[in-house]
């Protein structure tokens, strides 16, 4: 499952080493004491690819023209 993760997120980040980068800053961004680090990393590609996250609850929305998106870690 996480492979078809990552590789539906190196659609949107061609570059594996930001990937990498993007996806652990975005994790570390997104965890909860309540969650399984496993999960927050899967939440993580989920956002980076533009998919709707399993558990939207749990990760902060950021608004932009009217659309609610995962709030990312701004590195690339």
């Amino acid at each position: 499952m996480r492979s078809e993760l990552v590789f539906r997120a190196n659609d949107k980040v061609i570059n594996r080493f930001e990937l990498c980068h993007l996806a652990s800053s975005s994790a570390r961004t997104m965890v909860r004491s309540s969650v399984g680090m496993h999960l927050t990393i899967n939440q993580a590609f989920e956002a980076i690819s533009g998919q709707s996250p399993a558990r939207p609850a749990e990760m902060p929305l950021v608004e932009d023209a009217g659309a609610s998106v995962p709030a990312l870690d701004p590195v690339l």
